[in-house]
């Protein structure tokens, strides 16, 4: 299957509703392949600020891998997105288990913190990020909003950014052959899925 800028939105629409087939069950079930093979990628043990996400419309439930990363003592974070249409951006919060939680515009719940507990996406060490679709050179669909791209576009002068790195994390069935990518579209560093871990060189 391979994906071409005017074929986006087809493997977008025809892999979400694939992914959201799932049962709650499959997802968390995948999640904790997923840790299984996160636990080859030596930069996890060595990051402080992991950033992760709460599963919707079928991901992969990160929940494994986020209560592994509590026990490592790791400052796990989530994405806050806040800012009106054109000026849409996301930042990330710490989340602990008893942390207070809203629920976003897109009905995906995320910490309740002021603008002074923002984390920015440059002091992230890791970033696990969901995908609708990847290849194996690094490239990805995401869900069409941007803001993944937008908050991490620094990193496009890598000379000058070593971090965070970016893992996609999605189901086998998400690869693709080929994505054409448009100039803001950023790299995956790996990608993870259930079954397991491709560094991309």
């Amino acid at each position: 299957m391979a994906a071409e800028p005017n074929a986006k939105s087809r493997i977008r629409k025809a892999l979400r509703e694939k992914r959201r087939s799932l049962s709650p069950q499959a997802c968390l079930f995948a999640g904790h392949g997923v840790y299984d093979n996160l636990k080859k990628y030596a930069p996890l043990f060595r990051a402080e600020k992991i950033a992760c996400y709460l599963a919707n419309d079928g991901e992969i439930s990160l929940l494994p891998v986020i209560e592994a990363l509590w026990q490592r003592n790791k400052t796990v974070c989530l994405p806050v997105l806040f800012g009106s249409f054109g000026n849409r951006q996301m930042h990330f919060a710490p989340y602990f288990p008893d942390a207070d939680m809203q629920m976003n515009k897109y009905a995906i719940v995320e910490p309740a913190i002021g603008m002074q507990q923002r984390i920015k996406p440059s002091a992230l060490d890791i970033v696990l990020m969901p995908l609708v679709a990847f290849d194996l050179q690094g490239n990805r669909i995401g869900m069409g909003g941007g803001y993944y791209d937008r908050s991490f576009s620094f990193l496009s002068r890598r000379k000058h950014h070593k971090k965070p790195k970016l893992i996609g994390v999605a189901y086998d069935f998400q690869e693709v052959d080929s994505i054409a990518s448009e100039v803001w579209d950023l790299p995956l560093d790996a990608v993870v899925t259930q079954s397991r871990l491709i560094q991309i060189s």
